[in-house]
Parts: C-alpha cells; structure tokens; sequence
C-alpha cells in the first residue's frame, strides 16, 4: 500500500472519530484508587494539564508550613536577598520548628529563606515577614495581596509560619496553584531541591545547619520539591512532585494522619499517576484528547482510538485544511513528541519505553 493511500485513510479515519466517540480498549481495566489518609487531596498532570484525582481540593483546611511557600516567594520577589536582617526578640521566641536564631544577629535574607524553605524555621520565617513587610501584620496583607493576584479563593493567611490560626488557611487545589507560581521562580526551584545547608554560627558559636525536612527528595526518584508542613490542627501536609521521562505530577496532599503519614500518602498517589494513570491508558479507556502540532503553529485536532495515534505519530507531520467538525473542549491536551508506535504499545501494555 502506498504512503498516499495511507494518508487518505489516515484522513479518513480522522474525520470519522471526530464524529463517533471513541470506544475504550477493553483489556485495559479501571485502576482503583490507593488508600491514602490524607483529607483532601489532588494530583495533577502538568505535562498533559489534567487533574487525575482528586478528594475535597477545594475544601479550606489548615495548611501548616506550606505556608512558607508564600512567605518564601514573596522574600524572593522582592529583590532583597542581598540585604542583612536584624533578628528581633519576637522572631528568636516564636517557638516550634527553628534554626537557632538569637535576637540582635543579622544575617542575609537569603539565609533565611534557605532556613525557611529546607528547615522550615518558624524564626526565620518571622525575621523574613519583619523586614520584607515592616512587620508580621503587614507581611500577611503581603501574602493576602499575592494570593489575590494568583486567585486562590480558598486560601487565607494570618502568619508567615502556618502555625494554627483560625484565619489561616488554603486548600490542596490552591497550593498547588501557589507551589507552581513559586517554582517557577529559578532561584526558589533550587532551593527547594536542597537537602543540606549550612547558616552562618550562632553569635555563641553552635554550628547551625538545615536540613531537609522533605524526606522524598532522597527517598523517590525525580523529586523536585517543594515543602512539607505540621500543626495538631492541620495534621501532616505536603506540595510537591517529581519527574519522571518527561512527565511531570504534582500532588498535595492535606490532613495525613500517622507517622511519615504525608510521605506515604504522596507517594502513593505519585505511583498511580506515574503507573497506573499513563496518558495511553487514559486515552485507550475513550477519553477525548486534542493532538497539537509542534511545527508552524497549526494544529491537527481529532478525537481518535489509538491505531489513530499511532499512525498519526508514525507519518510525516499532516495538516488538515479545514477541521472536521467542531470539537467540545478535550479533556486530555498532548504534545506532538509523543512516544513512537513501538514505545507507545509497550507503555500500553506496561513495558518500559525506550528499554
């Protein structure tokens, strides 16, 4: 058969999906969700920009130190971390989680973020909201100002440190919403991929050094962050995500209840993105998709069943003049670099691409 003919076929069975649902592949059953303890929670696809789960993502809770993400964005954003900071009496006393701040230091704010953003140090976190905002009161309208602008509708806060106040609080949809707009800052992506750092001594010389309280960045692989949280109120709280061949899923995680309960939980759930939801499964099961095209900015739309994919994938780039037919708004976006027929059957099947 010739390659033209192939192509008329190829257009041909485009233009028949875009009218007729695709059919789910039988063989490839529903994968039941892990038991996990958190109260709310998602995981969220940014590759493919779906939400693969998710249970009361919208449900305020107490957030606990994830607050840091904010309070460490907004130290970044300000363009100070070169300033030095004077440690007042309030931020060496403000208890819990710390590094050893004593009050008269002064040490870099960008000292104090890595102390916030690996140790998570509630004293650090009050020397940051003190010199960025003027004071703690004035940091939180701060961090009220930017959660406005990201719109998170769910989400108050009271304190730069997340302990418990009845007027903090966000919700797992919402801090993954804050965690990506933070990440995307260079300078805030390294610090929370850290696992050690060394603060300047104390004035009476005790070596200070933070670490990691993200245990997943050495425990599971392509972990890129971002932060983890705990107050009796709030439970165990986690953000964050890993990469895994291109793919990259978020989750958080909101209420975990145990020891290392939120770890647990992230990583249950980060195994049944990774594992159990591929985005060929996803698409075989009948899910609409829209394939976009990579080259000169024009798009080949289709809803098709995977032989479509495969052909489409396995061809030269194909442009169709004019659209079939509208199409509702998919629920699955993929990029042109899709696995080849091959990698794509054995990913189908649960082999290894490329191996």
């Amino acid at each position: 058969m010739s390659r033209r003919t192939w192509v008329i076929l190829l257009l041909a069975a485009l233009q028949v999906a875009a009218v007729i649902p695709p059919r789910p592949i039988e063989r490839v059953p529903p994968v039941p969700l892990p038991p996990v303890s958190a109260q709310a929670w998602i995981l969220y696809d940014e590759t493919n920009d779906l939400v693969l789960s998710a249970d009361d993502a919208d449900a305020p809770r107490p957030m606990a130190s994830t607050t840091k993400i904010m309070t460490g964005l907004l130290a970044i954003e300000s363009g100070r971390l070169d300033e030095l900071v004077t440690v007042s009496q309030r931020a060496a006393d403000v208890g819990e989680a710390e590094i050893g701040l004593a009050a008269g230091e002064r040490l870099p704010l960008e000292m104090l973020v890595h102390a916030v953003l690996i140790r998570s140090a509630n004293d650090a976190a009050v020397a940051i909201a003190e010199h960025v905002g003027g004071s703690v009161e004035g940091f939180s309208a701060m961090m009220n100002a930017r959660a406005a602008e990201l719109g998170l509708e769910h989400t108050a806060f009271a304190n730069p440190h997340g302990l418990d106040d009845e007027a903090h609080f966000s919700s797992p949809r919402d801090l993954l919403t804050l965690a990506q707009a933070a990440i995307a800052d260079p300078e805030f992506a390294e610090i929370v991929t850290m696992t050690r750092y060394r603060v300047d001594d104390a004035p009476d010389g005790t070596e200070r050094v933070a670490e990691a309280t993200n245990t997943l960045l050495t425990s599971y692989r392509g972990t890129f962050g971002v932060k983890t949280g705990f107050t009796f109120r709030a439970g165990l709280v986690f953000v964050g995500g890993a990469e895994r061949d291109g793919r990259r899923i978020w989750v958080v995680v909101m209420g975990s209840d145990g020891p290392g309960a939120h770890f647990a939980d992230a990583t249950a759930l980060l195994d049944h993105g990774f594992e159990d939801l591929r985005i060929i499964d996803t698409i075989t099961r009948g899910t609409p998709f829209r394939l976009v095209s990579n080259g000169a900015g024009e798009d080949l739309t289709a809803l098709a069943r995977l032989q479509t994919l495969l052909f489409v994938n396995s061809l030269e780039p194909v442009t169709l003049a004019e659209p079939a037919a509208p199409e509702p708004e998919p629920a699955v976006v993929l990029t042109a670099d899709l696995p080849g027929p091959t990698d794509a059957l054995l990913w189908l099947f649960g082999g290894s691409p490329g191996g």
